[in-house]
């Protein structure tokens, strides 16, 4: 079994990842918000993969993949979010 670091998926949500023998781990992106208002909070957009976090090699859980549904999420968030606040910027 792989080392689990900071990053790897297993620790950021455990029902998510599972035991990959031929690849690295894999990076999850939480979600971070910047508060415009203290009770409804503008989401911020995750992080992009680096170059270098993909190994390439197929994983279930690909940082790719992970950050696709990740920033699906996030659009979906922040269109929710300006029609709660049609007042606010780009």
């Amino acid at each position: 079994m792989l080392p689990r670091g900071p990053t790897c998926a297993a620790n950021w949500a455990p029902e998510r990842a599972v035991t990959l023998s031929a690849c690295h781990c894999v990076v999850l992106f939480a979600a971070v918000t910047v508060s415009d208002t203290p009770a409804d909070p503008r989401p911020l957009p995750p992080e992009e993969p680096g170059p270098n976090e993909c190994c390439g090699s197929g994983c279930p859980l690909c940082v790719l993949d992970l950050y696709a549904e990740e920033l699906q999420r996030y659009r979906k968030a922040l269109a929710d979010w300006k029609a709660r606040h049609p007042d606010a910027g780009p």
